[in-house]
């Protein structure tokens, strides 16, 4: 079919939400929220302009391009590339959606064109993406399989046709797990008997949107760590380079979209050394859901039960810290059957999962 009458154009990012020029980034947000819901049957992970306006603002570690699909004035399409700056200095992000009145019309494809060619000259030779599909599939028919061998995702779908297209491998599977709040009685017990398991020598430090200064260094590097210590399929991910001005960074920004956190980290009292952490994120623009963040014990620590631990203790303060909470998600690589098995336990169950696709490009 004709694209003729669709453009695609490089879309900077306005002053402000209030300058006229800010009527497609809004539009193109709303877009994101479309999909979001066409994927999921809610709207647990659309977020408003504003969230999205502060989270596109540059910093030192990452450049983001986005470009846009118009038909006339309306936007029926959006791509973002997202370019590490401090590490990671071969890759890029990458995702692509399209209306769904606009979809089989070459839309998608022309926006990725787009895509690629930042990416080279950018000189990236490895673009990576990821896409979303509800649970409900059936996992042994007509399922895509990394590497790994752990996971499936449905080939006939549309990201996976699409990837396909365009030549991206399947890296990784993970699973999308929500917990209902207050629907695990047993969240005391567990986290009870964990620290009972680890034993004196450990001890759990905790706090809310911003790390104490004396901590600093020692939850960036378990940042850092976090970064490849956990299962990573096929993806070429090199680790991420973190120091205390990084972390203040991603709390500003997390502050400046309306965001809370909470933190709980295990220190090791021998030699006073922090050795695992467990993020919780939300935003007041969605009161009712918490998203699981990054899980990390270091791996001379491990055996212990301190991820049980810190996960179980961190849940038990989400209804104090935010009342309205409903519900909390979490993503775990379909190897990573540890801290599955710790989720399952937690009362965590599956409703979705992303797929992470991985491209080389020809430099």
């Amino acid at each position: 079919m004709t694209t003729t009458s669709v453009s695609i154009r490089r879309y900077e990012l306005p002053k402000s939400l209030q300058a006229p020029e800010a009527r497609p980034f809004i539009a193109a947000s709303d877009l994101s929220n479309l999909i979001e819901r066409e994927i999921w049957g809610n709207d647990d992970h659309s977020h408003t302009a504003e969230t999205r306006f502060e989270s596109a603002q540059p910093n030192e570690y990452e450049e983001r391009a986005t470009f846009l699909a118009f038909e006339e004035d309306r936007v029926v399409g959006k791509a973002v590339v997202d370019v590490p700056l401090a590490d990671n200095l071969q890759t890029c992000y990458a995702f692509v959606l399209v209306h769904p009145d606009a979809r089989r019309r070459g839309v998608g494809s022309r926006l990725y064109s787009a895509v690629e060619e930042h990416a080279k000259l950018h000189r990236r030779s490895t673009v990576m993406g990821w896409t979303d599909h509800s649970a409900g599939f059936d996992s042994g028919v007509d399922v895509l399989v990394p590497a790994t061998g752990a996971g499936a995702f449905p080939a006939s779908s549309l990201p996976a046709r699409f990837a396909g297209h365009w030549g991206f491998g399947l890296a990784q599977v993970d699973r999308c797990s929500v917990l209902v709040v207050g629907v695990n009685p047993e969240l005391e017990e567990l986290a009870a008997d964990a620290a009972q398991t680890a034993g004196g020598d450990y001890t759990v430090v905790d706090w809310m949107d911003r790390c104490p200064e004396h901590l600093l260094e020692q939850y960036a590097l378990l940042r850092q760590t976090m970064s490849t210590d956990v299962p990573m399929g096929e993806l070429k991910w090199e680790e991420e380079i973190w120091d205390g001005a990084r972390v203040r960074e991603g709390e500003d920004r997390l502050a400046r979209e309306g965001g809370s956190s909470l933190v709980r980290a295990v220190l090791h009292r021998p030699s006073n050394e922090l050795v695992g952490h467990t993020i919780l994120e939300r935003r007041a623009e969605k009161p009712d859901t918490v998203y699981q963040e990054d899980t990390l014990v270091l791996t001379r620590y491990r055996g212990h039960r301190l991820g049980m631990w810190l996960k179980a203790a961190n849940l038990l303060a989400v209804a104090h810290a935010w009342p309205e909470a409903k519900r909390i998600y979490t993503w775990n690589a379909e190897e990573n059957s540890h801290m599955l098995g710790v989720n399952i336990e937690l009362g965590f169950k599956p409703v979705g999962y992303t797929a992470a696709w991985q491209k080389s490009l020809e430099l």
